[in-house]
Parts: C-alpha cells; sequence; structure tokens
C-alpha cells in the first residue's frame, strides 16, 4: 500500500512572511504530493473567504484542515462567552474546511498558556465540537499536543475513554517532546495507537520538556527513531495519510521549498520500508 503524503501550507507561512500565503500558493503545484493540509490562522478570519479562493484557485486538493490552534483555549476559563466565542470560531473553520473540499480536521483541544491545565472544561467542549463537525461532514482529530500539566497520551486517554468514537492526529514532535515515540508502540498503548486517522510526520532536535526549543525540523534533523512507530502503523494497518509539517523559511526569512521536496523523497523512502 501507497501511504498519501501530505504537505502543510503552514510550513511556508507564519509570523515572519506575516502569514502571507503568496510564496506557498506560487510553488505549490511543484511538489509531488498527494495533497495539502491547509493552515488556518486567526488573523485570516476578517478576510478568509477570500483567501480560501485563493488557495482554490491554485487547483490543488486539501483533504485535511488545521484548524485555527487557539480555539481550544477559549475552553480553559470557564466563561461562558469565551467558550461561545470558542464554539463560533470552531463553526468558521468548519465552514471553510467544507468550502476547500478537506474531510479531516486537525484540531488542537488544548493550547497556549492555558494549555491543559483546565484539561475536564476542554473535554466536555469535545461534544458540541463533535456535533459541529458532524454537520458538515468532518472528521474531527484531536491532535497530541504539548501539556504544561500532564502529557498528550495520558490526555489522549481521557478522551477515548469519554467517546468511544475519538480519532486523534498523531503528531512526532510533539510527541518526542513528551518520550512517548516509542510508548505509544507498547502494548499497552495499542488501543490508542488504533484510534490514529492521521499522522504528522516531522524531527525533533531539542531537549525533552524543554519549551525553549520546539523547532519543527525536517526528516533527519533532528534525533528521533521513526523505526518502531512506522513499525507500528503497518501492524495496526494505519488506512490514513502522514502530512509533512516541518518549517521551510530560510534564516533570512525567505522560503525554502526545495527542502520540502527533499523531506517528500525522504518520507516516501522511510514508508516504503
Amino acid at each position: 500500500m501507497t501511504r498519501p503524503i501530505y504537505v502543510s501550507s503552514g510550513a511556508f507561512i507564519g509570523r515572519r512572511n506575516n502569514v502571507s500565503p503568496d510564496g506557498f500558493l506560487s510553488f505549490c503545484r511543484d511538489f509531488d504530493c498527494d495533497g495539502f493540509e491547509f493552515m488556518n490562522y486567526r488573523a485570516w478570519v476578517p478576510e478568509l473567504d477570500a483567501i480560501l479562493d485563493r488557495f482554490l484557485s491554485v487547483g490543488v486538493a486539501f483533504p485535511a484542515f488545521h484548524c485555527d490552534k487557539m480555539i481550544g483555549e477559549g475552553f480553559s476559563s470557564g466563561d461562558p462567552d469565551e467558550y461561545r466565542r470558542a464554539c463560533d470560531l470552531f463553526r468558521l473553520n468548519c465552514r471553510a474546511a467544507a468550502k476547500l473540499g478537506s474531510r479531516l480536521l486537525v484540531f488542537h483541544l488544548w493550547n497556549g498558556l492555558p494549555s491543559d491545565r483546565n484539561f475536564g472544561r476542554h473535554l466536555d467542549a469535545l461534544s458540541d465540537l463533535y456535533e459541529i463537525a458532524a454537520e458538515y461532514d468532518l472528521t474531527l482529530t484531536v491532535e497530541n499536543v504539548i501539556c504544561a500539566e500532564a502529557d498528550p497520551l495520558s490526555r489522549l486517554s481521557e478522551v477515548a475513554a469519554r467517546y468511544p468514537a475519538a480519532r486523534f492526529t498523531f503528531d512526532t514532535k510533539m510527541a518526542a517532546f513528551h518520550q512517548q515515540m516509542n510508548e505509544i508502540a507498547t502494548p499497552a498503548r495499542r488501543a490508542l495507537a488504533e484510534r490514529i486517522a492521521h499522522v504528522h510526520l516531522n524531527d525533533y532536535g531539542g531537549v525533552p520538556g524543554d519549551f525553549s526549543d520546539l523547532r519543527v525540523l525536517h526528516l533527519g534533523e533532528g534525533k528521533i527513531d521513526f523505526a518502531p512507530f512506522l513499525t507500528l502503523l503497518r501492524e495496526i494497518n494505519y488506512p490514513g495519510a502522514v502530512t509533512l509539517e516541518c518549517s521551510c523559511f530560510n534564516p533570512d526569512g525567505t522560503l525554502a521549498p526545495e527542502k520540502m521536496k527533499n523531506s517528500i523523497t525522504k518520507a516516501r523512502a522511510m514508508l516504503a520500508q
């Protein structure tokens, strides 16, 4: 089976270029990939429809949609107005995903300064989020986001216990940060692994638990041993795609599309082993 490989638009859009999609849209058709994961940004909300039209105009597929990373913060405080705004933003993201033709949502249930410190509130909010996603015929996947209080796999286990149909996005850098790349491949975590519906494939070279170095590296630039995880994917007959979510900015802020092309080649070789 040939595993679909997607490229994250977020690898080329960020603070360094004021979240401008111009560069990505100018060369995205040159990538030998099977589609793209659209990364959404809060700054785009006032002109989101126009932004989406620009992405649609280049004629490439966006099977996966990464929601605004900060939505989950709105569930942390317990304030009803913040909760309502967060749900409204989530609905806006679902509407955008549907317009792009995406089928899968990547979602940070917790993030930012609140992180997972009030996780019970985030867990409760998922009920409403699943209902909203279903209205747009989208599969909502909760990502194993870095935690400040517990750890990602423990939090995903809580999600699985509450919601029997829960599905996850597994990010290799996030897992390496918490030293959970090998843990997900253990028999004790097999039931959790079988809920993985999407994968972010990227490398990590920092010290586990060091929040000062969260750089997303290209395959081979960090310290991750991917072999056990790739073996796990084969053993569970993982049915989904992998997204390369590796930053493609040069030190001077210019874009480096050739780095992504090299990562696509490496990923195909890794997945074929």
